[in-house]
């Protein structure tokens, strides 16, 4: 059954997108991660000496290996690059790459989760500031790497080992005391960040590494405390924004002066239902819009914010996706565009209502009932006839789409949406 789907699927590649524009070969073939190696072995049959679309094909992660050890010998340094930044590069061409005399190529494979240990480590040693920046990216980098970048006289190389999800906390210790904001900043936000070293930085001279740490979870409540009184709004609106904020603190900052910051703490989850019932006859639009958006918002407040004189607060209901299905219903026939497309695309919409917004005069509320996970398939169905191609187009890759819509489309008369569901087809066969 497999090859009979694949054989459908060249075919209609074959047969529909042989003289396509490129803008429908890009989106539908090249931009999707999930097409078949053998599609793209066509494709590049078929076009050769169209540098644009070498290119493409040389970072599709789907390419086959003996696509990618044909491209990694391309004269031109974009295909190679492609090749030198795609994960499905094996690692002996990698290998072969990471001496190659474009800088660009050489910072790609350094970056490449794929690469060897032991030439990241060359890597590292590169005299060029922009390769061993990317051996500080690499997510794969052993920890002499890190700790051997941490002391890199160019702050850029610092900078990335700081932000590396893989920098381990005594690395990250360093680097706390690095001389350029920049550097410490990236250290407040990294994943392996200890309280201590926040602790530390919720006092640094720099705003935006202030800013940082009253944004980490982590970050101890003593170091918000000091920070709730910064000087900097940008500070407290930090600490406004924490869900790890104490509620003592969370009412101090509702009563601020600046909206940014209301605002911030009205969107707080952790925010408590009595700060959010204040936060809701606040004078501001913004921080009423804020509060409808949050998901801890009571339905009674929700009700009342629907209504509201300001149609933002009310786009914010329409968002919320703890909004209830009988203010849904009511928004969704709302005269303005935004509030419907709101509905549209709130994963809490009631089926009916997505089924009767599949009849919206507007191309983006119909765009969004087709992207909505609560999608039916009756209403998936009728926009795979959309006129609009913006709308059709997502059809195929909802959730909602069966196995038997997907076979009803892999005949439609529209060539892309026939394409599409054939490569459906064939994934959901190699399941």
């Amino acid at each position: 059954m497999e090859n009979e789907l694949l054989n459908a699927v060249i075919t209609s590649y074959s047969f529909d997108y042989r003289y396509a524009e490129w803008r429908e070969i890009n989106e539908d073939i090249l931009q999707d991660e999930k097409t078949p190696s053998e599609v793209l072995d066509k494709l590049y049959e078929d076009n050769k000496d169209n540098l644009r679309m070498l290119r493409a094909l040389s970072a599709h992660p789907n390419a086959s290996a003996s696509l990618i050890k044909t491209l990694s010998g391309d004269v031109n340094d974009a295909v190679r690059w492609g090749i030198a930044d795609n994960r499905a590069t094996d690692p002996d061409i990698l290998e072969i790459l990471s001496i190659d005399n474009v800088e660009i190529i050489r910072y790609r494979v350094a970056q490449n989760p794929n690469t060897p240990t032991r030439i990241i480590q060359r890597l590292a040693e590169d005299p060029n500031t922009l390769i061993r920046s990317g051996a500080a990216i690499n997510v794969f980098a052993p920890d002499d790497v890190f700790m051997k970048l941490a002391k890199d006289p160019d702050k850029t190389v610092r900078i990335e080992v700081a932000r590396n999800k893989n920098t381990p906390a005594d690395i990250l210790e360093i680097l706390a005391g690095d001389p350029e904001g920049d550097v410490r900043e990236k250290v407040a936000q990294n994943p392996n960040v200890t309280e201590s070293i926040l602790l530390t930085l919720s006092v640094d001279r720099d705003l935006d590494v202030r800013e940082k740490v009253a944004l980490n979870g982590k970050t101890p409540p003593e170091a918000l405390k000091e920070l709730l009184y910064d000087n900097e709004a940008e500070v407290r609106e930090g600490v406004g924004t924490n869900s790890h904020t104490p509620q003592e603190y969370l009412a101090i900052l509702a009563r601020d002066m600046k909206q940014s910051i209301r605002s911030s703490v009205a969107g707080n989850s952790g925010a408590s239902g009595e700060i959010l019932e204040k936060l809701a006859v606040d004078d501001d639009g913004y921080v009423r819009k804020a509060v409808a958006r949050n998901e801890k918002t009571s339905e009674p407040l929700l009700t009342t914010l629907a209504k509201d004189a300001d149609w933002r607060v009310c786009e914010g209901v329409a968002n919320n996706p703890a909004a209830p299905a009988k203010l849904l219903q009511y928004l969704s026939v709302n005269p303005d565009t935004y509030l419907r497309k709101a509905v549209a695309s709130n994963k809490a919409a009631p089926k009916d209502v997505l089924l009767q917004m599949a009849d919206d005069r507007e191309w983006m509320v119909r765009e969004n009932v087709t992207m909505n996970p609560n999608a039916p398939l009756e209403a998936l169905m009728k926009l795979a006839d959309d006129e609009d191609w913006r709308v059709a187009k997502h059809v195929i890759s909802n959730p909602n789409m069966t196995l038997e819509g997907l076979k009803i489309l892999a005949d439609h008369t529209n060539y892309r949406i026939r394409y599409k569901a054939r490569v459906a087809l064939l994934r959901n066969d190699a399941k």
